[in-house]
């Protein structure tokens, strides 16, 4: 097996979903308080029973601007914009944007996306979305790195050469993440199911490893509190702050270095939630 990067290098961040605006501060605020400084949020075009009615249906990019702007110094994070669904041109100028924002504190994670019915909405190609995902990455690069006085949107970006980029998906898309050399985020999968792909990730030569995962608090487990209440849910790792902490050192010992929690789909879930990991898992990942 390929070296893995530094374990005790995993960083936690938090998607602050709520249905309004009051909440989602609630949720910010207490996530700051225990040290977690960065905030997740996904991407999608049409509306989700599974989503609150205010963060999960806001558009990304500007509701990550409003948070960094509400929160000064934290850094705000797109797991995952889906490319083939978007302008090119106009993710390469919001992205740009957000870096100049955060001086840097910008992370875009894309991805080819799994809902048919929002590529029959717009009139997309669902079976064509990694070619369409591949070939937009190479538009933004293109760019974010042209010269002073070229064609091209503005800003120019913060970071040189664009915010960091991350690639999030199925396997194709992550062999698609190690042929480009990129970081790779899993999704909705615990350390156990993921064990076999991170072996596969490091052995193929892939750097930095990432996940995005539903936690919460109920009872013990390891795994979703039959049956899930919504599609959220699945790969969810619910239990108490003990068995939180356990599913974070395990993810750490197969080489992840960030994880992006949703931690609840309402105030107080998710504030139960931060205040697990704050119990135990987060203390452990500081020793």
């Amino acid at each position: 097996m390929s070296p893995r990067p530094d374990q005790a290098g995993l960083r936690i961040g938090i998607s602050p979903w709520a249905a309004s605006r009051g909440g989602v501060e609630k949720v910010a605020e207490a996530a700051l308080s225990v040290g977690i400084d960065t905030f997740w949020l996904g991407d999608g075009l049409l509306g989700r029973p599974d989503f609150p009615p205010w963060s999960g249906g806001m558009e990304s990019f500007s509701e990550l601007a409003w948070l960094a702007g509400r929160y000064p110094g934290a850094s705000v994070a797109l797991g995952a914009a889906v490319l083939p669904l978007r302008d090119p041109l106009w993710v390469a100028k919001s992205a740009a944007t957000l870096d100049q924002l955060t001086e840097g504190r910008f992370t875009l994670v894309l991805a080819p996306g799994n809902w048919p019915d929002e590529f029959a909405a717009t009139g997309r190609d669902f079976d064509r979305r990694g070619t369409a995902l591949e070939r937009g990455l190479w538009l933004l690069r293109e760019n974010w790195s042209a010269g002073a006085g070229q064609a091209g949107p503005s800003p120019r970006p913060w970071s040189p050469g664009g915010p960091p980029v991350w690639l999030a998906g199925a396997r194709p898309t992550m062999l698609r993440a190690i042929r480009l050399g990129l970081p790779f985020q899993a999704s909705r999968i615990g350390p156990a199911a993921l064990a076999p792909t991170a072996r596969e990730w490091f052995d193929r030569g892939g750097s930095k490893l990432a996940v995005r995962v539903r936690m919460g608090v109920g009872p013990a487990g390891s795994g979703p509190a039959p049956p899930p209440s919504t599609a959220t849910d699945t790969g969810a790792l619910i239990g108490s702050s003990a068995f939180l902490a356990e599913q974070v050192d395990a993810f750490r010992q197969l080489g992840v270095t960030d994880l992006s929690v949703m931690p609840g789909q309402d105030v107080d879930a998710s504030l139960r939630t931060i205040e697990a990991l704050a119990e135990q898992a987060l203390p452990a990942l500081a020793s």
